[in-house]
């Protein structure tokens, strides 16, 4: 069965920013662009060396803080400031140096962790990971309104929907910290009948609240969408990642497959404009029930 709709799939990661204006937001993030560039090329040329001990501080404006702290930290690991196997700084030392929160500090992490630019050892801390040439990333943008229009065609059975401690990397991701759980919502997704993805949906306590069951058995409608409602505002943009996987013991059941079929993982965290994470998503997908489509065109005025 083929899901996909038009421009929705080449969906990836759509920076904004509070109270700013989408051309100011773009116009910001292009020159940042521009400077890692620049910036990059004078470290590898060697006519900028790095200090490791230079605090730097980092300005607060339309470019997300812990997107800043993420692409100083990834031109200082492609300069072999920090070279394959050193260990990073603490947080708490990231934090001093930055003058930023444990959560930015956290979300960058993430952020170089999903690219395989660092790697984790509990109880140890964050290193840099060995040079491998096997995993080529690509970002997309496209739009979240267009993506979310294709949920119409999709059928979600509530499974359940409880309180819970959710997994390390989608508690970074929705600035969970210490002793707070999460509200965990379990569904299957189908189309005529057969199953397509089965989906976990978490959210911060704060928000999870608000919820009930009632309200998430709406078929047809995005779950962000009732969240959406019950906050009164409307989230601004996500982040995505897609990647393979494994069915696994829970999901390969409510699929019908194996728990070692391959399936395709969608990771995906819905922000307000504030940069507040309200939501995060992972689905399985069936991989013989669910594909992305990508239009690549040519810009007008580019013949």
């Amino acid at each position: 069965m083929r899901h996909s709709g038009r421009g929705s799939s080449n969906f990836g990661i759509d920076f904004a920013a509070t109270g700013c204006a989408i051309d100011d937001i773009g116009d910001a993030m292009t020159s940042h662009a521009r400077l890692g560039r620049s910036l990059m090329r004078a470290i590898l040329s060697g006519t900028i060396q790095l200090d490791s001990s230079l605090d730097m501080k980092l300005a607060h404006g339309p470019v997300p803080l812990y997107h800043q702290l993420e692409q100083d930290l990834r031109m200082r690991i492609m300069a072999h400031e920090f070279a394959p196997g050193d260990l990073l700084p603490t947080v708490e030392n990231v934090c001093e140096r930055y003058g930023v929160s444990r959560i930015t500090v956290r979300r960058a992490f993430e952020a170089l962790l999903a690219d395989g630019l660092i790697v984790r050892k509990r109880g140890v801390g964050s290193f840099v990971a060995e040079c491998k040439n096997d995993l080529r990333s690509i970002q997309l943008a496209g739009s979240l309104d267009e993506f979310l229009s294709t949920a119409e065609l999709l059928h979600s059975e509530l499974l359940g929907f409880a309180r819970c401690d959710p997994p390390p990397d989608l508690a970074v991701a929705l600035e969970i910290e210490g002793t707070e759980t999460a509200k965990r919502l379990e569904l299957i997704s189908t189309i005529n009948g057969e199953p397509v993805g089965y989906l976990e949906i978490y959210f911060p306590q704060a928000v999870g609240e608000l919820l009930c069951e009632e309200d998430l058995r709406e078929s047809g409608i995005p779950v962000i969408r009732i969240v959406e409602r019950k906050l009164g505002v409307n989230v601004m943009r996500a982040e995505q990642f897609i990647e393979s996987d494994r069915a696994g013991a829970v999901a390969g059941p409510h699929l019908g497959l194996a728990a070692n079929d391959p399936v395709l993982r969608v990771t995906r965290v819905y922000f307000l404009a504030s940069g507040r994470p309200v939501e995060a998503v992972l689905v399985r997908y069936h991989p013989k029930r669910y594909r992305y489509t990508i239009d690549f065109v040519v810009p007008d005025g580019i013949a």
